[in-house]
């Protein structure tokens, strides 16, 4: 994750673009794959919420079975190598369909690293071994390209997008990455989440079509904004707990309707939001599997 901000107060630079970098792209489904983009609002190289359907050689999808069959909880991230740098948006514009990837399981120790650093990354190699390393990772299909705008409001309850393929389903939130300073400040992005989970099942109420594009629901049970004050609500650890069954609104109206969690990938404040930004009186969190120790240098 690049730690070198391009961010401006002012006037928007006449020529925009992005600095090709490495992105981590968190890894859901048995049968098909899908990559949800890692997403920094403090960065324009990772301000953008990206689902993908990806395809994996075939020694990468075994050895990837194996690993969730036996820690069926561990969240596995895949990132394009450090040789085979890109900008987010090249996979939605079809510039890129394959890159040279690594998966990664669970996020490594991170004590004692600076993580402030230009550059920081923390699937670096030098730090972590891959689970499955050196594979030509290919982009099947784009589910859904979000790039941020920083003018949008907070909705008031929580919204998620609902994808999936076959039996198997995921969710993942909608961001604002809302602008929290005013014009003559330095910009600081935030208060939001970042939360990726899989569901045990494919809700029978979804049509299949629908479900591989992806749908909006909202989940009326937590609520994001206050309407009176203002006041933004976080999250302070899994905002759903495995297992769980979730009432939601298809649209954000209409019937309520359910699913069942069954577990989460990633639930972060930590890493999306401005480092500098005030989260109180919540703490920034970063919560995902720990990579495990016989994977770490």
């Amino acid at each position: 994750m690049d730690h070198k901000t391009i961010d401006h107060c002012g006037p928007a630079p006449q020529f925009i673009s992005n600095h090709p970098h490495q992105h981590a792209f968190l890894l859901v489904g048995d049968d098909a794959h899908f990559g949800v983009h890692m997403t920094q609002y403090h960065h324009e190289e990772h301000k953008y919420q990206l689902v993908m359907k990806v395809t994996l050689p075939v020694e990468a999808q075994l050895k990837l079975e194996k690993t969730r069959a036996q820690y069926p909880l561990d969240s596995f991230v895949l990132c394009n190598d450090d040789s085979d740098h890109f900008m987010v948006p090249e996979l939605p514009a079809r510039r890129r369909v394959t890159f040279k990837g690594n998966i990664f399981q669970g996020l490594p120790d991170l004590s004692g690293v600076d993580m402030e650093a230009p550059h920081f990354f923390p699937w670096d190699l030098k730090r972590t071994t891959p689970l499955v390393a050196d594979i030509e990772v290919t982009v099947e299909r784009i589910v859904t390209f979000r790039p941020f705008a920083h003018h949008m409001i907070q909705p008031e309850f929580a919204t998620y997008l609902l994808f999936g393929e076959g039996e198997e389903a995921h969710m993942t939130n909608l961001q604002t990455a809302r602008l929290a300073t005013g014009p003559f400040e330095a910009p600081l992005f935030g208060p939001d989440y970042d939360n990726v989970m899989s569901l045990k099942a494919a809700p029978e109420w979804l049509d299949k079509p629908l479900l591989e594009a992806g749908v909006v629901v909202t989940v009326p049970s937590m609520r994001l904004n206050d309407p009176e004050t203002g006041e933004h609500f976080l999250p302070d650890e899994k905002p759903f707990k495995d297992g769980e069954n979730l009432t939601m609104l298809y649209r954000g109206m209409g019937t309520p309707l359910t699913v069942t969690v069954k577990n989460t990938v990633l639930a972060a404040t930590a890493v999306c939001n401005s480092a500098e930004l005030d989260l109180s009186p919540h703490t920034p969190s970063l919560i995902m599997s720990q990579t495990p120790k016989a994977l770490m240098k």
